[in-house]
Parts: C-alpha cells; sequence; structure tokens
C-alpha cells in the first residue's frame, strides 16, 4: 500500500534518532589573590586510577576547563597551590567558581548548572571542618566511651539536620544525597572506631570499654559494603578506605596484637559476622589490619599470615602483604642490619661496616621535618654523655639536597667527635631498605652489626635512652 506525503513525513519524523545526552561538564572560576606559578589541577574516577586534568591559571586568576568521559553524577577533587575543594559534576553541568584566595573555605562560592550540589559541600565543609567553632563540635575522644558516643551521635545528627535543611531550600540531586548521608554515617563510625587508639594516646591509658560499644556498626549497610568498594571515588573512596582502615580498631581494641596463632581466625570471625557475604570488603579490610600491624606488631602478623592466605582472594592484597612482610623480616632483631655506603658531610665515604665494633645509634631525619629538629638539642645532649665510649651516633639524612643539610648542620651545631652525618640521596634510598615509615626513626645495632631494636627511645626520653645505650654496650 502506499502512503501518502504526509505519513511518510510522519514517518521520517518518528525515526529521527533521540538527543545525545552530554557527557561533559564545565568547571570555570576566578580565584581573587591566587599565588602565581601554580595550575588547577582536577581529579575523579577510581577506574584504572582515576582522571587527571589540569588548567592553566590566567594573570587574572581565571581558569577554565572541560570534564569529559562522565556518565552519571561524579565526586571530582580541585587542587590549587595545596589547597582542596570537593566538588560534585553531572554530565551537563556548567559550574563557576569563585573564592578569595586567603579566606578559601569561607570564601567558596558556586553559581550556575549544577551549583547547588557544590555549594551544599563547600558550606558544610565551612560549617564543620574549618568554620569558627567546629572544633568544639567535634568528638572528644579524651571523654568516656558513653561521652564519646553522645557526642558523635550529636554531631552526626547536626551534619544530618544540615543536609536535609539545605536540601529543602535547594535542588539537590538524589543521588547525591544518598552519598552524602553515607559519607555522614562513615564519619560517624570512624571517628567511634578510633576513639580506643586515640583515647589511649592522648590519656596515656586504657579506655574502659563496654561490651556492647562496637554495635553502632550495626547501623552501617556493611552486608552490602562492597557496592561501595572503588565506584564512588575522590572524597567517597577516601571515606571507604579510611573506615576500613579504622576498622582494625574493632578487631583489635588494645592495640597489641597478639602472637598466638588463634588470634586470626577470631578476627575473620568478627568480620565475617559484620560483613556478612561481602569478600571483597573483608579482604579489603584484614589486609588493612595487617599492613598497618606490620610495624608495631611484626610477630602477630606473622602468627596470623597462614589465616590470611586461606582467607584471602585478593591476590593485589595477598602479594602486597607478603612483599612488605618479607622486607618487615629481613629488619627484624637479631638480624644483620641492611649495609649502605654514604658520604659524610666531609666528603668522606663512611659504611656500616666501618663502624664494627661500635654500638650504632641509628638516627633517619630530615631537616624538612620538624620532629626530628625538635630531639637535636636532646641528641647533642645525648652525644655529650657517651664521648670517650664505643657509641657511633649516626645521623641519615633523608630527602634532602647538600647545601641545605650543610646548612643545618653547621647552623645547629650538630657534628662531634662521636657522631657521623651521612645524606641518603635520591637513587640509594637507604631508609626503604630499614622499612622506614616515619620520621624521625631511631634504632640500635651492636657491636656485630646486627639489629638490637628498630624501635630504641628517642634522645628525649632521657634516662630510658641512656639505659638503653648501656645495656646494649653491657652485652
Amino acid at each position: 500500500m502506499l502512503l501518502s506525503l504526509p505519513a511518510l513525513l510522519l514517518s521520517a519524523a518518528l525515526r529521527v534518532p533521540a538527543p545525545i545526552p552530554p557527557t561533559t561538564a564545565t568547571l570555570s572560576g576566578h580565584l581573587d589573590h591566587a599565588p602565581a606559578g601554580d595550575t588547577v589541577r582536577l581529579a575523579y574516577g577510581s577506574h584504572q586510577g582515576g582522571q587527571r586534568l589540569r588548567a592553566v591559571l590566567s594573570p587574572t586568576g581565571d581558569f577554565r576547563v572541560t570534564v569529559p568521559d562522565l556518565k552519571t553524577g561524579t565526586p571530582v577533587d580541585f587542587y590549587y597551590a595545596r589547597q582542596h575543594a570537593s566538588l560534585y559534576l553531572r554530565p551537563g553541568d556548567d559550574v563557576r567558581m569563585t573564592l578569595d584566595f586567603p579566606k578559601f573555605d569561607e570564601s567558596l562560592q558556586f553559581s550556575g548548572d549544577g551549583a547547588d550540589a557544590n555549594n551544599y559541600l563547600a558550606r558544610s565543609l565551612w560549617r564543620f571542618e574549618f568554620g569558627p567553632g567546629s572544633a568544639a563540635a567535634r568528638p572528644q575522644p579524651t571523654t568516656t566511651a558513653a561521652q564519646m558516643r553522645q557526642q558523635a551521635n550529636d554531631f552526626r545528627q547536626a551534619r544530618r539536620d544540615f543536609l536535609a535543611s539545605y536540601a529543602k531550600a535547594h535542588p539537590l540531586p538524589a543521588d547525591f544525597q544518598r552519598s552524602e548521608r553515607l559519607d555522614i554515617d562513615l564519619g560517624w563510625a570512624i571517628s567511634l572506631l578510633e576513639y580506643p587508639g586515640t583515647y589511649r594516646y592522648l590519656a596515656k591509658q586504657e579506655p574502659v570499654l563496654p561490651t556492647t560499644y562496637f554495635d553502632f556498626l550495626q547501623q552501617l549497610p556493611l552486608k552490602q559494603f562492597d557496592q561501595y568498594l572503588g565506584e564512588r571515588g575522590g572524597k567517597g573512596n577516601t571515606a571507604v578506605m579510611r573506615f576500613l582502615t579504622s576498622y582494625a580498631n574493632r578487631l583489635n581494641p588494645s592495640g597489641v596484637l597478639s602472637a598466638d596463632p588463634a588470634e586470626a581466625p577470631r578476627h575473620y570471625a568478627l568480620a565475617r559476622a559484620d560483613f556478612g557475604a561481602n569478600p571483597a570488603s573483608i579482604d579489603r579490610a584484614m589486609s588493612q589490619f595487617y599492613l598497618w600491624k606490620l610495624d608495631s606488631n611484626l610477630d602477630g602478623v606473622v602468627a596470623a599470615y597462614p589465616t590470611f592466605r586461606a582467607h584471602n582472594r585478593d591476590s593485589t592484597a595477598a602479594r602486597t602483604l607478603r612483599t612488605l612482610l618479607g622486607r618487615q623480616l629481613a629488619v627484624r632483631e637479631a638480624q644483620p642490619a641492611p649495609a649502605f655506603t654514604l658520604l659524610d658531610n666531609t666528603g668522606r665515604k663512611v659504611s656500616l661496616q666501618d663502624l664494627r665494633g661500635k654500638l650504632v645509634y641509628l638516627d633517619f631525619w630530615g631537616t624538612w621535618c620538624a620532629p626530628c629538629m625538635k630531639e637535636m638539642p636532646a641528641s647533642i645532649e645525648l652525644k655529650k654523655k657517651f664521648e670517650g665510649r664505643d657509641v657511633a651516633f649516626v645521623f641519615i639524612s633523608v630527602g634532602d639536597k647538600e647545601e641545605k643539610w650543610q646548612k643545618v648542620l653547621a647552623a645547629e651545631h650538630l657534628t662531634s667527635p662521636n657522631s657521623v652525618h651521612l645524606r641518603s640521596p635520591a637513587g640509594d634510598d637507604v631508609a626503604s631498605r630499614y622499612q622506614v615509615s616515619g620520621y624521625p626513626t631511631y634504632w640500635l645495632i651492636g657491636r656485630d652489626g646486627r639489629i638490637i631494636t628498630r624501635t630504641a627511645p628517642r634522645p628525649s626520653d632521657g634516662d630510658a635512652t641512656v639505659a638503653a645505650l648501656n645495656a646494649a654496650l653491657a652485652k
């Protein structure tokens, strides 16, 4: 049957493809009084390390960048000159940022399509993190467990109320609101998980935890937690990973991991009870837990490792833990200390072998490290107490340029006849062979070149440090 011309035109019209939805968003802005010499940087997504974008900031403080490949609302991290802001962009957004750089968080504002979610993020951060009175409103971990719980509950409710009131006045996307509610709950749980360790550190005593203390975990969607791993990007991924790291305090509230092999199965039983059939979450939580304990409880990790191998299904986590565990075992007490040969401050080569026959008090430090520099006056006094004795005070500077290192040595009068000052240059990272993860770090190496301890007392520990050195000399 032949179609009439109007019918043909109608048929053709019906076959016109639907408009292709946008896959990009635009972020532009003006930064008043911003320091020159840096670039605007954006980071978003989590697939294969995520995406990175850069944009030049003009001499007048303006920038514009197009964010491609957006399929849905996406958290985006904004960086410029050591400042950071959390953003949220959807396909089709055209958001404009303005701020006065010296008052970065206080003055941050957005306009244009997609501005509402970003203004919420800016106002929430100022209200609960950086604004006046925000610190006092946050939970205080030196209180009792019951007081900490109440403070954490109040803080979470204040953040929930702010989100609800803002969403009532501004059209926030539904998926954005769900994500923010989860982040609020994760922040609440993290503060409660970190309480035992933080209280122990600040109060110098063990907290009293009721048997029901960790029941708050039942209010989180842990039975569906696998779906949040790696899919949220930016701030969301940070909150998830920080929660899984803090979960170590649920497994080990005392902070000391037992070397009893029966302890690891109990940890896995707890994780299964909390996370249910979510293997990725359990694998991530347990690997984070054992990695966190490598420095402080190596014997406990060694005892737990067979159980970890039997239960873990994450090959990347298994490879990481196996590698780092092997490196830590290589610098265990009674093992030969890793060899090194470095130039001292006079340009002379010095090796660990050259010091054989002396007790070595080894200090990994850097001029850039404030705690390291704070120890130096006590270090000078400690060296004086052992003048003429078989102790070599060896200082290995890490991450310093030679010129600055030499200036600090001279200005602070750090050299002495019984001290050796070395610098570890790029490409000869002695600290990594010693598995140094923080600065300053102090070691005792015996006359025979074997490790006595990798956690020697600091110079500022006074009598305890003198006693440790005398005990090592008596061996």
